[in-house]
């Protein structure tokens, strides 16, 4: 009995996972575009959607690094998405010859579980 108990544990262990699929969603912050006086293009991949579905997805960015979506001066939300992707945004209006710091992020839909790409930073034009 002890044995059929646990073929079919091992069974339904082993089906119930989808082969190659992460269990957090993965995001890549990547290199600033067009970076000019006052604007950059920001642009980052969603490399896996984990299994959270649908998830938030969006930029932060602001003059000191460490960013979360709770310190960083300045949040962009593009909604929500089921699959990988890359997507980029312009930002207008910043300070010349300053230096920013950017990261793109991924979330549960009710933000209880935010996932952050890498860090980078970038200098505006003087």
């Amino acid at each position: 009995m002890n044995f059929k108990i646990i073929t079919l544990c091992l069974f339904f262990s082993l089906t119930a996972c989808d082969k190659g699929e992460a269990v957090d969603p993965v995001v890549a912050t990547n290199d600033p575009q067009q970076v000019g006086k006052t604007s950059v293009v920001l642009e980052a991949t969603i490399k896996e959607a984990g299994s959270i579905r649908p998830i938030q997805y969006g930029f932060l960015w602001g003059p000191t690094g460490g960013l979360n979506i709770l310190t960083a001066k300045n949040k962009l939300d593009l909604g929500s998405t089921e699959a990988t992707k890359t997507y980029s945004i312009r930002l207008d209006s910043l300070t010349a010859n300053t230096t920013y710091f950017a990261t793109a992020y991924t979330a549960s839909p009710d933000y209880a579980k935010i996932y952050y790409g890498n860090e980078i930073s970038f200098k505006t034009l003087p």
